[in-house]
Formats: structure tokens, C-alpha cells, sequence
């Protein structure tokens, strides 16, 4: 079984990913401590980002507006090296990931990045929004062969019809697309939660949401509209310095996320209509049962005025009616009592 139908397609449940990202800081030691905190909160998944300054940013790169005062004086190459963890570090932490029984991801952000992943045998592959116009990389991750998960900030229709295309077109089999937003944090009336429902019509493929917005409730709203993946920033304090700690959850958060994304997953239910457990004692108590409305006498032929709807509902059902109009009493009744067919003349 491979990895996208271990975790997505024949889990029923939402699959969680708490995303480390660049969280760590550069440091290693957080980065497990992430991972031993990511399982503790309920994630079933956590997500690095693997990549190489060189490979992936030039001396034109420009800082996002979201990195003012975030990350002191450094720049944007120096930044980026500062994050970078070698082929045995990424090994070291996709075989703990293992050891915790937690799935490993982590986004290969350019083609340094993807190798790494090859080399320590990546069950799966992330893109970022960033990534939906790089074919420089998207024919690598493709001639993997790798279950990829896309995410579509930044991004239009055609852009994403475009990269999963080529995915697909290079050998990629096993896609997800994952709505998104790219901005830390994201405002809430530009998160565009139907574009879920758009990308499942339309793809066929496991959707869901990376967020980036504060809180938890818009994950929640996504998994109720039909997500099976949420993507969701995870830090051990949004106080650290860095880019992501603001947009990200600490593990009571995430922790609650969980749960309550386990609620509602309990609460969609089959989409059939039916009376539940719990309801059967109280449709006895709470539903009506049809009555003799006042003194009856053997032989009357029965009318509304004769018959009223009471509680409990342990009688005959007010829905029975018309199996009583017109046809006569064969005993007397007092007010109240129960209609039952044996003392209707000619019940069916």
C-alpha cells in the first residue's frame, strides 16, 4: 500500500498535518521536540521543508512585506541558510517521525530540496503555492513518480489546471490540491473556502485546505465542506522570532483543532435520514399518539372532533388518522385513552 492510500485515500478520517515548516528555526533539537509535540497534539502528520539556499534563491531575491522585523537584520540569502539541515538530519527526522508513528512530509521547494528526499526514500512529496508555474520543477517531482500534494495560493484555475497537468503528464499518478491563501496570516474574507468543493469536481482527487489564518474555526469550516487534508502552521511558541510563528498554532491549540475536527467529522454523518440511538427514547416520550379527544361510546362513528394528538408517542401515530375517520368505536372510551386497531371497526 502505498503512501497516499495509507493516509488519504482509504482513511476515512481527516488527515492532519501539523506544519513545521521552517519552525525550527535552524535548530535540530526543535525540530524533533516539533515532531514529539506535533503527535502529542493529535496531528497525523508533520511537514518540513527541504530545500538549499543556492538552488532556490538568487541575489535579485526580495523579502515578502511579511518578514518585516521578523527576522532581524539578516538577509533573505542569509536567512535562508540559516534554516538549512543536511541529508542526515532530514533522515534523522523522517526515521523518528517513524519511531512516533507519524507520517513524515515535507515540501521539496526546489530540485536540492526534492533529491534530499529521494535519498532518504520520501514516501510523498509537498509543492507550495509558490511552485505552481515552476515546470523546472514540477517535471522532477512528476519523473518521481512521488504522491504529490499541491498547494494553490497565488494561483488561478488555469495555473492549477496547468501544474497538475504536468504533474501528471511526467509520471505523477497520486495528486492532492490543497485550497490556500499566501499571506501570514491570511485575511479571513480572502481564504475562499468553496474553491474545495470547486477542485473536487473538477480534479477528482483528495482536496483540502493549507491555512493560514488565525484560529482555529476555518479549518473546521473546511472539513465541514468536504476537506480531507488540513494544513495547518505549527509552532511551540508564537513568540519566537521568525516568519511563520505568528500564522501558526502552538500544541493546545492545534490540540483543540483536533478534537474539534474529530467532532465534526463524527457529526456529517452518512447523509442518510434516520431516527439516531439516542432519539428512540425520546420520540416515545416527545412524539404524539392519537387519543379519544372526549367520552366515546361503543359504535360511533368517529370524527376529528373525536380524536386529538397527545403525547407520549407510544400509542397510535397522529399519521394513522385517516385509518380512523369514519369507521366506528367497537368499545367505549374515556378521554385520553389510547386508539389501538383492535377496537376499530374494520382497521387496516
Amino acid at each position: 500500500m502505498n503512501w497516499f492510500d495509507r493516509h488519504i485515500d482509504q482513511n476515512y478520517a481527516v488527515f492532519i498535518v501539523a506544519e513545521a515548516g521552517i519552525n525550527h528555526n535552524g535548530y535540530f533539537d526543535l525540530a524533533l521536540e516539533l515532531i514529539k509535540q506535533a503527535k502529542q497534539a493529535g496531528a497525523d502528520c508533520v511537514k518540513f521543508q527541504a530545500f538549499r539556499t543556492t538552488s532556490s534563491e538568487s541575489k535579485h531575491s526580495s523579502m515578502p512585506g511579511y518578514f518585516d522585523g521578523r527576522i532581524g537584520k539578516m538577509t533573505k540569502q542569509e536567512w535562508s541558510r540559516s534554516l538549512e539541515f543536511t541529508v542526515e538530519e532530514f533522515s534523522t527526522l523522517k526515521t523518528y517521525c517513524e519511531e512516533l508513528d507519524i507520517a513524515f512530509l515535507s515540501t521539496a521547494c526546489d530540485i536540492e530540496g526534492l533529491r534530499i528526499l529521494q535519498k532518504i526514500g520520501a514516501g510523498a512529496v509537498k509543492l507550495a503555492s509558490a511552485d505552481t508555474n515552476n515546470d523546472y520543477l514540477l517535471r522532477a517531482v512528476g519523473e518521481t513518480g512521488l504522491p504529490a500534494i499541491l498547494s494553490s495560493g497565488m494561483s488561478d484555475m488555469a495555473a492549477i489546471e496547468h501544474a497538475f497537468e504536468t504533474l501528471h503528464k511526467f509520471g505523477n499518478r497520486q495528486i492532492a490540491l490543497l485550497q490556500c491563501t499566501s499571506q501570514y496570516p491570511a485575511p479571513y474574507d480572502q481564504l475562499n473556502l468553496r474553491v474545495i468543493e470547486t477542485f473536487r469536481k473538477k480534479f477528482g482527487c483528495p482536496v483540502g485546505l493549507s491555512d493560514h489564518s488565525e484560529g482555529i474555526h476555518i479549518p473546521l469550516a473546511a472539513v465541514a465542506l468536504g476537506a480531507q487534508i488540513i494544513e495547518k502552521h505549527f509552532t511551540l511558541s508564537r513568540n519566537l522570532p521568525g516568519v511563520d510563528h505568528a500564522a501558526s498554532l502552538e500544541p493546545d491549540q492545534f490540540k483543540e483543532m483536533v478534537r474539534c475536527i474529530q467532532e465534526i467529522e463524527g457529526a456529517m454523518g452518512s447523509g442518510k435520514k434516520k431516527i439516531q440511538p439516542d432519539e428512540i427514547e425520546n420520540a416515545k416520550n416527545m412524539s404524539r399518539s392519537l387519543m379519544a379527544a372526549r367520552p366515546l361510546s361503543a359504535g360511533t362513528r368517529l370524527t376529528m372532533e373525536d380524536i386529538t394528538a397527545k403525547r407520549p408517542g407510544t400509542g397510535l401515530p397522529p399519521t394513522e388518522i385517516d385509518k380512523l375517520l369514519g369507521r366506528r368505536l367497537v368499545t367505549d372510551m374515556e378521554p385520553e385513552d389510547f386508539f389501538s386497531p383492535e377496537i376499530i371497526e374494520g382497521y387496516e
